[in-house]
């Protein structure tokens, strides 16, 4: 059987992009077809001799400057010849999805999200200064057409969550199978030894990308006004709002971009980790999970999924500071119990996501 795997992009490093790691392993002899390469972030585990990009790769700076050329995208993905396969994979959060394949090609699409700056508000529309809104209306409408078409040339969906599979039915009217991401339990597992001098600061942590959409400033409002330590990992452009909010507090850190070895510690040694937005599935509350940590998270999204409530974490139900302070209250009133929390991230497994993916396969093609 001849397969291909295809990817949106690698132009960063994310949850994403570690998962089609995984599947490019089941497939170690598959092509991988992607728009553009940022050959720096690509994951270890793949050789770049075994990715073919797009015409988008040709232009110049496009790997700085790829959202630019945001209308280009389709037309690269429509351009790939899949002739000569059996089976096609794609993985994807925006477009990967829209390839062209012949009736004999069996096209399971992996959704880890839909395009969020084409379809959720809370990203295209209010963080988009009204200027540029009415500049990039015609084209948003033309890109929301074409991946309502677009969508239905797959043969069968994989949603990464019950919340992912309810977006694809809602916009697409297609229906999804939902196979779990997970995390690396074996890196990510409790200290047998703690860090104390970490351990006796008695922080919360937020580990996210610094985007306005992720509404960090609703951990650090929360942070002031209860007076606790907040430890923050990640960065992007809101860096600089965020920190002026910030600043009249010396309990909160900017910590940056950090190694996995660091992040296994600040997550080792946390007494939360305090999620602010709507995920589509989560990998930070689970890494925090196979830790031994619990979750303070708003209740929406995939979240909700992958942490019980009262058991490995609390919810908090209005995306406001005052709600997060009432539920990091209710968390530090409950003795949590460091195994039980583990015990339930390791139903999102690696071995589990590999053989229900195998499965699926077999099954459809």
């Amino acid at each position: 059987m001849k397969v291909a795997l295809v990817h949106d992009d690698f132009t960063q490093v994310g949850g994403a992009e570690s998962l089609f790691a995984t599947i490019a392993s089941i497939f170690p002899d598959a092509p991988i077809y992607t728009s553009l390469v940022n050959w720096q972030k690509i994951p270890n585990s793949i050789e770049p001799k075994r990715i073919i990009t797009s015409f988008i790769q040709n232009i110049p700076f496009a790997t700085k400057f790829y959202k630019v050329l945001l209308p280009l995208y389709p037309l690269a993905f429509e351009s790939f010849d899949f002739s000569n396969y059996d089976l096609v994979i794609s993985s994807t959060t925006r477009f990967a999805k829209s390839i062209i394949t012949k009736p004999k090609t069996v096209h399971i699409s992996y959704v880890n999200s839909i395009p969020r700056f084409l379809w959720l508000d809370q990203v295209g529309g209010k963080y988009v200064p009204i200027y540029l809104k009415f500049a990039l209306k015609p084209i948003i409408s033309n890109l929301k057409r074409w991946d309502k078409v677009s969508a239905q040339r797959v043969d069968y969906y994989i949603a990464n969550s019950q919340n992912v599979a309810g977006k694809i039915k809602k916009i697409y009217g297609r229906d999804s199978k939902i196979i779990y991401p997970f995390a690396n339990s074996n890196f990510f597992r409790p200290a047998k030894i703690h860090n104390w001098e970490l351990k006796n600061q008695n922080y919360y942590l937020v580990v996210t990308r610094l985007v306005k959409w992720k509404k960090v400033d609703i951990a650090i409002k929360a942070a002031i006004s209860s007076d606790i330590k907040l430890f923050i990992i990640g960065d992007g452009p809101d860096k600089n709002r965020l920190q002026k909010i910030a600043a009249k507090s010396k309990n909160i850190k900017f910590l940056g971009r950090v190694t996995r070895g660091q992040l296994r510690n600040y997550y080792r040694n946390a007494k939360a980790l305090i999620v602010t937005q709507e995920e589509d599935f989560g990998i930070a509350a689970l890494e925090a999970q196979c830790c031994g940590k619990p979750v303070i998270a708003y209740r929406k999204g995939g979240v909700v999924e992958i942490v019980i409530e009262g058991k490995t974490g609390v919810f908090y139900d209005s995306q406001d500071g005052e709600s997060l302070k009432d539920a990091i209250k209710c968390a530090s009133r409950v003795k949590w119990n460091e195994a039980h929390i583990r015990k339930n991230a390791l139903n999102f497994s690696r071995m589990s996501f590999v053989k229900k993916l195998k499965d699926l396969v077999r099954k459809y093609v």
